[in-house]
């Protein structure tokens, strides 16, 4: 099929594109692993879950641009788009998906905070007594201590 250039342009534009976000997927990739830090069987999961997605995306954007007809340019494009990426826009968007993190975790912490308030004030207003109970009684201090120290759950790091 011959395609006269607007057509080649508009191909090489969006496997420019294309090239864009199998990049950002993969910033996304890297992420994933810094936070999760697999071991060598979950990165290699990772990885082909990764090369999958990519092989989609590329398979959508060629399609997208041209009927996936295979052409020098929609490679071209492709790896254009990778490298404008990485070299522009990639430390930027990690810093961003660092952030995003950052807070998503900040609010995880806080609102797991909020809610084990209650049971943390439970847990020491419940030790006092059986403390002073278990001296009083004569029963052993560890055993009392153990049960308590039990659900570590509970307690307060310090």
């Amino acid at each position: 099929m011959v395609m006269n250039v607007e057509s080649q342009l508009y191909s090489f534009l969006v496997m420019l594109y294309g090239g864009i976000i199998i990049a950002i997927l993969y910033d996304i990739y890297k992420l994933f692993r810094f936070i999760l830090r697999p071991k060598r069987i979950g990165t290699d999961i990772g990885d082909i879950i990764y090369w999958i997605l990519a092989t989609i995306v590329f398979i959508f954007f060629l399609y997208v641009s041209n009927y996936a007809e295979i052409r020098f340019y929609s490679f071209l494009g492709l790896l254009i788009g990778i490298l404008l990426y990485d070299i522009f826009l990639s430390p930027i968007v990690m810093k961003i998906l660092l952030f995003f993190y950052k807070v998503i975790k900040n609010t995880v912490i806080w609102v797991y905070k909020i809610a084990s308030y209650p049971f943390v004030a439970i847990y020491k207003i419940l030790s006092v007594p059986l403390r002073y109970i278990s001296k009083v009684l004569g029963i052993p201090g560890k055993l009392i201590n153990n049960t308590i120290s039990h659900f570590n759950i509970f307690k307060r790091k310090k």
